[in-house]
């Protein structure tokens, strides 16, 4: 099996839940920077489109959405596992308030005192860009685009729930870290990491023992790679992935369709393909592109959409 390769970049909170996972894991893995913003041309090669960070490549199978890639890794590395058996539904119901947490997050780092560190950090015409690149992400979606209001509601309610979760043990769920924990830390890590909004945790004492407990785990042994060298492991690569799930077609959709897959929320641009497989985890597409050849690009199937196409 090629070494799993994660597009990413080092801001990013959703890159650093998978980051966190590898710690965890121990396990080795290979890292191909992109872009924080469009265009991000190595990595549309890949995927056909889908730009949202992180994206897991193992050969030449591509997979979109932390939701997706953390059942990969559990199935590519089970022990320890990230969402166990018995605990499940408990982790579910954790990832159901992901993006809650998440947008009530991101307004908080850009407020004045956290975004003048990432202005010091990134330039003003840098965030600039990036502003324009997230207008543009939240266009055509279900999903609005995080603000202030949403923040002020969600924030300090939430985080104050998982501090006093913490008051039980040293993880969400016990003894050790599940999916409870990575989905809520990636967004800790998120304020915590600046400067300007980290004092904003100080009265919750058992989420910041947690947060340090999280970071100590590490982003396990990674190596460096170039995205014109990932793309090189996809041409080449002969193995493909098992398909999870037995088959569970979307309705008025057939295997070996062309079809469109887009995220429904946000960063909705469609990655057309032949449907090769469908249920209740994933959609999975094969194309071809002339710079990664022959590709399966895979989604989960909640929070996504698949339509044929002509």
């Amino acid at each position: 099996m090629s070494e799993p390769i994660l597009h990413h970049y080092d801001t990013s909170p959703y890159s650093e839940k998978i980051r966190a996972i590898f710690g965890y894991k121990r396990m080795a893995w290979r890292s191909v920077t992109t872009p924080a913003v469009a265009p991000k041309p190595d990595l549309v090669a890949l995927t056909g489109g889908y730009r949202r960070a992180p994206v897991l490549q193992v050969g030449r199978d591509i997979y979109c959405d932390t939701r997706l890639i953390v059942r990969v890794l559990d199935r590519l590395q089970p022990a320890p596992p990230v969402v166990p058996p018995r605990q499940r539904l408990s982790c579910l119901a954790y990832a159901s308030l992901e993006q809650t947490l998440f947008f009530a997050t991101v307004p908080v780092v850009f407020q004045p005192a956290g975004l003048k560190y990432l202005v010091e950090q990134l330039g003003p015409d840098a965030m600039q860009q990036f502003r324009q690149d997230r207008e543009a992400l939240f266009a055509g979606g279900t999903a609005r685009r995080p603000n202030a209001e949403y923040s002020r509601l969600n924030f300090v309610p939430l985080f104050n729930a998982v501090d006093v979760q913490l008051g039980d043990g040293p993880y969400l769920l016990g003894a050790e870290p599940t999916l409870a924990d990575f989905v809520c830390y990636h967004c800790a890590w998120f304020v915590l990491r600046n400067p300007g909004t980290a004092p904003l945790f100080e009265p919750f004492r058992n989420l910041l023992a947690w947060a340090q407990r999280m970071q100590q785990l590490g982003h396990g042994h990674s190596s460096p790679m170039s995205g014109a060298a990932a793309l090189d492991v996809a041409r080449q690569a002969q193995d493909e992935q098992p398909f999870e799930g037995p088959l569970l077609e979307p309705e008025g959709l057939k295997l070996g369709q062309r079809v469109a897959v887009n995220a429904t929320d946000y960063g909705c641009e469609p990655v057309v393909g032949t449907l090769a497989h469908a249920s209740v985890y994933e959609l999975a597409l094969r194309r071809a592109d002339e710079r990664a050849g022959e590709v399966t690009v895979h989604f989960p199937r909640e929070g996504f959409s698949a339509a044929a196409v002509a």
